[in-house]
């Protein structure tokens, strides 16, 4: 992967209609170590990663990207230096999964340049990467949502961004895959991608992640490690829950436990 990117985001607000998913929302964000995006349905988390990617339009503030405002940059430039990865899920063609993963790679090539070497060895390393190497040869109209999930972030992977913005990426998965995405999305992170996955799991974020940012009805409720970050007044406050710490080793996670 190349060098991380670095986002600036600085009192952004995002509306729908009459409806501000987005309320002065400032963040710094770059490479180093995996940042979890999380907070209870509605609080903006996907509306703050879709304008970070370029996405959405926004009322209010300002999105740099690499000390560059964001809508300065083409269309090209920002689609190879930025993977988006939506929560939707959806795919009407029967293309064959290499042939998806492949579509990662157009931002790298010219109008008329056929897939390189270098290409081939990009789309390799993702299909490694999200396990689905052996499902290169299927179409994707017939694959499991969980297989269809890791086949859309190895499409992202492909492209080699700076920055991956990825959206539920562990959503519909199963346990063993979705240990084996976090713990590859927190390597990726810590060779200096930056990397923002939007989480619901406490107890994933928790253990993967070395910082988590709390969205509460538009803004940043807290921003920090997960120690610092999902405490007993917070939890209560933004999801209405209590939770209990569990250790394994060196490393801990929280469980959420009863409603409140």
């Amino acid at each position: 992967m190349t060098s991380g990117a670095h986002f600036e985001v600085k009192d952004l607000s995002v509306g729908y209609g009459d409806t501000l998913a987005l309320d002065g929302v400032s963040m710094s964000a770059k490479g180093g170590g995996l940042i979890g995006l999380i907070g209870p349905n509605g609080a903006g988390k996907t509306t703050l990663v879709k304008a970070m990617a370029g996405l959405l339009p926004f009322s209010h503030g300002s999105i740099q990207l690499d000390s560059i405002p964001l809508m300065s940059w083409s269309q090209s430039a920002k689609a190879k230096k930025v993977g988006y990865l939506s929560q939707s899920r959806t795919v009407h063609w029967p293309v064959t999964v290499e042939r998806l993963v492949s579509l990662g790679r157009i931002p790298h090539r010219g109008p008329w340049d056929g897939v390189s070497d270098g290409d081939l060895e990009a789309i390799n390393r993702a299909l490694d990467f999200a396990d689905v190497g052996s499902l290169r040869t299927r179409a994707v109209t017939t694959l499991s949502g969980g297989e269809l999930a890791r086949v859309l972030l190895a499409r992202v992977l492909a492209g080699e961004p700076a920055a991956v913005l990825a959206d539920e990426p562990v959503s519909g998965l199963d346990p063993g895959h979705r240990l084996q995405v976090l713990e590859g999305l927190k390597a990726l992170a810590e060779s200096g991608c930056l990397v923002i996955v939007v989480l619901h799991d406490l107890t994933l974020a928790s253990r993967f992640c070395d910082r988590v940012i709390l969205l509460h009805e538009g803004r940043i409720e807290a921003d920090g490690t997960p120690a610092t970050v999902l405490v007993p007044d917070t939890l209560a406050k933004v999801y209405g829950i209590e939770a209990v710490t569990v250790s394994q080793g060196a490393e801990r996670a929280v469980l959420p436990w009863s409603h409140i």
